[in-house]
This record gives structure tokens, C-alpha cells and sequence, in this order.
């Protein structure tokens, strides 16, 4: 995920707006789900895997 549209989802949630996920997938060439995943807490996939 790119660090930029971390630090935008970061100062979003600290100003208590509500973000318009479609306008920003367009700006960052995602998906708005995958924004939203990401605002919601998505931190990524695991580095090590349980076996």
C-alpha cells in the first residue's frame, strides 16, 4: 500500500471527516474497497506464516 494514501487516511480519521473512498482510489489508482479496507485497519498480509 503507498505511504501516501496511508498518511491521507490517517489525517482523515483524525479530523473526523468521513472520506469519499471513490475519489480516492481514483487519485492513488486503487480500489475503493481496498481504500476502505485499509481506513477500517487493514494492516497487510502477515510476514511469516503459521505452520
Amino acid at each position: 500500500m503507498e505511504y501516501s494514501l496511508r498518511a491521507q487516511l490517517g489525517i482523515i480519521k483524525v479530523m473526523n471527516l468521513k472520506p469519499n473512498f471513490s475519489d480516492l482510489a481514483r487519485q492513488y489508482g486503487f480500489d475503493r474497497r481496498t481504500v476502505k479496507k485499509y481506513y477500517e485497519g487493514y494492516d497487510g498480509k502477515p510476514k511469516t506464516r503459521n505452520k
